[in-house]
């Protein structure tokens, strides 16, 4: 008898994008769920069987892991399947590599991976669950791209722009723990709004506080430049903190980081407004490496992580390149 093949669902467990991803491979296809962080994919695919059905969501590839990586999807395409969903900046020569290993490879920079799962897995899941993509689209500003919109039009816009913000918050107060991470993608396979989902509420509330809190200090402890600013911030979700020294110091550009002392390392968040020309991800992406560190994703949203030594290096090297 044909062993049944168990689906293995690897999704970015810091955000409603990776978390809405993970949230449609489960309801279209039932199985396990790894919500991670970049550091933790290949740990991750290395442990999953060899005849299995395997989907990598909203995890963007750099050099640092994407020949492992490869290696993973090798050898698990010689007996099982792989996905691989993503909407980050992806390299021609790994997109070759990857194809060569037989993934199914569904990858745009148009859309969201919330929106590119729902849009490849929608006749297996109900209609309901196009919200999910939704939620995805708005928390990672690209509810503006053509599917995305379309997708939208079909709720009241309000409401969904109230619950999609109040699964961020509610993610951002509790540092994005994979466990609370794990409990929306089951409440999800209910189809549950974040209103009705136990502790998001509150969550959110306490992370609008600290928000309102935080937007005291930005004019006090926020560091300008010629096009951008920063800050550091000890807040766990500091992409949100990048968002308020935009708002409150008026620059196209900005970004928060966290001094992780145990690892020796600072995590950066960067963002930039809707009318910005600047293609953070590239960049980041660009200049992370000469300094030994890492970075990539979107035109509008990135993020990063260097050696604490190397702060003030990256500031004159990231100012560079915005001011080419």
């Amino acid at each position: 008898m044909k062993e049944e093949r168990k689906t293995y669902c690897i999704s970015h467990g810091k955000d409603v994008d990776g978390i809405a991803s993970a949230s449609i491979v489960k309801l279209a296809n039932g199985g396990k769920t790894f919500l991670v962080n970049y550091d933790k994919i290949i740990e991750t695919l290395e442990n999953i069987p060899d005849n299995a059905n395997v989907y990598v969501c909203d995890l963007g590839m750099n050099d640092s892991i994407s020949e492992r990586f490869i290696e993973e999807c090798n050898r698990i395409t010689k007996k099982g399947k792989f996905t691989y969903i993503d909407h980050h900046i992806l390299k021609p020569s790994t997109k070759k590599k990857i194809l060569k290993a037989k993934v199914k490879l569904i990858h745009s920079r148009k859309e969201c991976a919330g929106v590119l799962t729902y849009e490849l897995l929608k006749k297996k899941v109900p209609k309901e669950a196009a919200i999910l993509a939704c939620y995805a689209a708005i928390t990672d500003y690209m509810d503006h791209q053509q599917i995305a919109k379309s997708l939208i039009s079909n709720y009241d816009r309000q409401l969904v722009l109230l619950e999609s913000t109040m699964l961020a918050y509610a993610l951002a107060y509790d540092g994005a723990k994979p466990q609370f991470g794990n409990k929306i993608v089951d409440a999800f396979q209910e189809l549950s709004f974040p209103h009705e989902i136990k502790d998001v509420p509150e969550l959110a509330n306490k992370q609008a506080e600290r928000m309102k809190n935080i937007m005291k200090t930005v004019n006090k402890e926020a560091k300008s430049y010629k096009n951008f600013a920063c800050m550091e911030s000890s807040n766990p979700t500091i992409g949100l903190v990048a968002n308020m020294i935009i708002g409150e110091l008026n620059v196209p550009v900005a970004f928060a980081y966290r001094h992780n002392t145990i690892n020796g390392h600072y995590e950066m968040s960067f963002r930039a407004r809707y009318d910005s020309k600047a293609e953070l991800g590239k960049i980041v992406a660009r200049i992370t490496p000469e300094l030994g560190g890492m970075g990539g994703g979107h035109n509008k949203a990135c993020g990063a992580r260097i050696p604490d030594n190397k702060l003030n290096k990256f500031i004159k090297l990231f100012s560079a390149e915005l001011n080419k």
